[in-house]
């Protein structure tokens, strides 16, 4: 009997989401409240085929994993190998470029926000 190919994509990523959690000592129970799931609802997810992209983005977090690792067939590699790989990224996604971008406006604001206080706290302590 044939394999259906999303049968075998599902198959990959609840493999590597429970083989990464087995590495940091996770429990599917505990990334389940982690990523604000009920237990139930998380293995009937994985066994549903029905992991939404949303919810893999949270379980990459507690997983501390790219959402991308967990679409590779890591079953091949060697556990070394899929460990010392994932951790030696030659530049950061695109997304933590435009984020430290952002933060770095946020701060500036901030800052300046923070001159106009101080000067107000001047100008009243004047009048006193």
């Amino acid at each position: 009997m044939a394999v259906k190919q999303s049968d075998n994509f599902f198959s990959v990523i609840e493999r590597n989401i429970r083989q990464q959690a087995k590495a940091l000592g996770i429990t599917l129970s505990d990334l389940a409240k982690h990523i604000e799931m009920t237990e139930a609802g998380f293995y009937k997810m994985l066994s549903t085929d029905s992991i939404k992209v949303k919810t893999l983005k949270k379980v990459s977090e507690v997983l501390r994993q790219p959402v991308a690792y967990f679409f590779d067939d890591h079953s091949s590699a060697s556990s070394y190998e899929t460990a010392s790989s994932s951790f030696n990224l030659a530049e950061p996604p695109a997304q933590y470029g435009s984020e430290k971008e952002g933060l770095r406006k946020q701060i500036s604001l901030l800052e300046s926000q923070l001159k106009d206080k101080e000067k107000i706290i001047e100008l009243l302590s004047r009048d006193r």
